[in-house]
């Protein structure tokens, strides 16, 4: 009999390795299958969260309470998993609603949660509530708008998806958070990941390239802007550096970005 339980440990979950175009056993899941899994996931987010679900705005860095209403619409993505919008409220606001997208994959006879990303955010409009669509989109809404046929490039959702399942994987192992060890200071950042920069580039004899931000974990205005690079490595996309392109640097009471480096025909240079 299948399972259809699902695995989670924090807010952000990891795949099993970090790379575009992974390897998935052939199971057969219905969209029941995922309805189930993903609801199961959420009840058990409500429980730990005192009777609501808990998510962080990856605008404001601010956290949500949430009232569950339910899953419109599944879509499988092959090499990826499945993709689910559900409808969320706003606790003691039943007007202001909010589109969240939730990530599973198979991982044998199960599904498991990658992740949760905002597509679509309540904006007042006069005296109403719009759902209005993030911007950029999560990766997995360009693979719907993509032109069919193979190249011999990676698409940029591509190396979007490769992006995100690194930071997933890496959160898994970090406590929910994505760490990384400033080269500068030597400190040991604990990061929220916020998105992932268009465009996507690839760079002559350096592979892909992507900027994101990120927050530090409770303190939701520092942004840091981080660049990573990606490379084929047996046929397949992989992180292979990552590097803080910009510091959040105390200005009177806020906090502005500083560059580290700048870019001369694509290659880093260090700002003094």
């Amino acid at each position: 009999m299948r399972r259809l339980g699902v695995l989670f440990t924090g807010g952000l979950l990891a795949v099993g390795v970090a790379i575009t175009g992974m390897s998935m056993v052939a199971h057969a899941f219905t969209t029941e299958d995922v309805k189930a899994a993903i609801q199961e996931y959420i009840a058990q987010k409500v429980k730990e969260g005192g009777g609501v679900y808990r998510l962080k705005d990856e605008m404001t860095g601010k956290e949500l309470a949430l009232e569950f209403v339910k899953i419109r619409i599944v879509r499988k993505i092959e090499g990826h998993g499945y993709f689910a919008d559900v409808d969320f409220r706003v606790k003691g606001e039943p007007e202001k609603f909010y589109d969240i997208d939730f990530w599973v994959r198979p991982e044998g006879d199960r599904l498991i949660f990658v992740d949760a990303r905002m597509h679509r955010y309540p904006k007042k409009e006069g005296n109403e509530w719009v759902l209005t669509t993030v911007s950029p989109l999560p990766w997995w809404w360009a693979v719907a708008q993509e032109h069919p046929g193979e190249t011999d490039e990676a698409k940029a959702w591509q190396v979007k998806a490769a992006i995100h399942t690194h930071i997933a994987e890496k959160a898994r192992g970090g406590g929910a958070v994505y760490r990384l060890k400033d080269e500068k200071t030597g400190e040991e950042l604990a990061l929220e990941f916020v998105k992932i920069h268009d465009p996507v580039r690839r760079i002559k004899g350096q592979g892909y390239f992507a900027c994101t931000d990120f927050r530090v974990q409770g303190q939701p205005e520092r942004v840091y802007d981080i660049d990573f690079w990606l490379n084929e490595e047996k046929n397949k996309l992989a992180v292979t550096k990552v590097r803080i392109h910009k510091e959040p640097v105390k200005e009177g009471t806020g906090w502005v970005q500083k560059l580290r480096y700048t870019f001369e025909q694509d290659n880093p240079v260090e700002i003094p």
